[in-house]
């Protein structure tokens, strides 16, 4: 015997009302009074469902993100990320964000000053928001360098540094030893900058590495 599945669409989506910090919750709608449809299927079928190149039994793990930018520590800073908030491996976000510009050739510079090949990924944020370690080290650089405006450099070990430009000011100082999610700084647009974002730099044995590639194969999206 044929079974009959019937789902009821809705004509229209709830509006969704977006809170900083807080989770997105469904804003009422008419959508009670809306009309409805119905789907008839000859046979029931069981096969998994494919999106994207994955399968609803392996959806890639989201990257940890701070639960939110309002809540500030007793001393009236910025909190750091605690353990929760980190991949397995130990790396972190180094802002919330979206990428602007990625990593490699760069004809249509963006403003004066800045050379041909984009050395890192730029992740746009607002002016003032923390600016995280991607994961534990010591500082090795702290301060304004040309271009990059406010720059921290950070040894990770075994040849791996990042480097974090444009900053509006700068939380740590040279030598000082760092953990994986600390702030180091906050975001802005000094230097070469059109805007306010973070110029995020992976650099092995002293090459310039896609960060996003680098950041992925560790648990981090960066955008």
């Amino acid at each position: 015997m044929a079974m009959i599945a019937l789902f009821t669409v809705s004509a229209t989506l709830p509006a969704l009302a977006v809170n900083p910090g807080t989770a997105l919750t469904a804003m009422p709608t008419a959508a009670d009074s809306a009309d409805t449809q119905s789907l008839t299927f000859s046979q029931a079928q069981s096969s998994p469902l494919e999106r994207d190149g994955f399968t609803v039994t392996d959806i890639p793990k989201p990257t940890p993100t701070p639960a939110s930018f309002t809540e500030i520590a007793d001393n009236g800073q910025w909190a750091s990320l605690d353990q929760s908030q980190l991949t397995d491996q130990g790396w972190a976000l180094p802002a919330l964000g979206r990428i602007t510009s990625t990593f490699g050739p760069r004809p249509d510079k963006p403003v004066e000053g800045v050379g041909d090949h984009h050395n890192g990924t730029d992740i746009a944020a607002p002016c003032g928001q923390p600016v995280f370690a991607a994961t534990g080290g010591t500082v090795v650089e702290s301060g304004y360098r040309g271009s990059y405006g406010q720059w921290i450099l950070i040894d990770h070990g075994d040849g791996v540094e990042s480097g974090y430009a444009h900053s509006s000011e700068l939380l740590v100082d040279t030598g000082q030893s760092v953990a994986a999610g600390q702030v180091i700084a906050l975001v802005g647009s000094t230097g070469s900058s059109s805007g306010c974002h973070v110029h995020f730099e992976i650099r092995v044995d002293g090459t310039m590495l896609n960060p996003e590639t680098f950041m992925s194969s560790r648990g981090v999206y960066l955008g």
